[in-house]
């Protein structure tokens, strides 16, 4: 009897994330009071395939290295499910994230930071993150506002360049 191979791990992430998707109203809502809870998510003006490639830049010229890019509907469509566009970036910066574990190892679980591009029903592109101060406050982590503020103003920037 032949041997069956397990199926790929990110193939499971793919159907939760279609599953967000699919309930993108709720998704879409974008943060709250001062952006500090809730997925932020900005409306690109560019097509799918162009913010995807413009964040992907402008991470990198913000000094992020991309540990990640997974198509979750190539891998949807592996697993015979339709989902329409949505790739999860996942970038960082190791002299902007150590000291937040350094304060508590478990913000680890949400770094590095993860940005998502996806296609709302409308054909609409989209940019969805949390923000890295509402991720900060989940952890508890205090006395580095400093640190939060700037990387919250580098990732507005990325977010920017991507939906311009």
């Amino acid at each position: 009897m032949p041997i069956r191979q397990p199926r790929p791990a990110f193939a499971f992430v793919a159907i939760a994330v279609s599953l967000l998707i699919v309930s993108a109203p709720a998704f879409a809502q974008g943060t709250v009071a001062g952006g500090q809870a809730g997925v932020t998510t900005v409306e690109s003006a560019s097509s799918f395939d162009s913010t995807l490639a413009r964040l992907e830049r402008a991470a990198v010229a913000k000094g992020l290295t991309v540990a990640l890019k997974l198509d979750h509907a190539a891998a949807a469509k592996r697993a015979g499910l339709p989902l329409r566009p949505a790739t999860l970036l996942i970038a960082g910066n190791p002299a902007a994230g150590t000291p937040l574990m350094q304060a508590d190892p478990t913000i680890g679980v949400e770094l590095p930071l993860r940005f998502l591009v996806w296609q709302g029903e409308d054909g609409r592109t989209r940019v969805s993150y949390d923000p890295i101060k509402a991720i900060a406050s989940r952890h508890k982590i205090s006395g580095k506002d400093e640190l939060l503020t700037r990387m919250t103003n580098a990732i507005e920037s990325i977010v920017a360049d991507a939906t311009k």
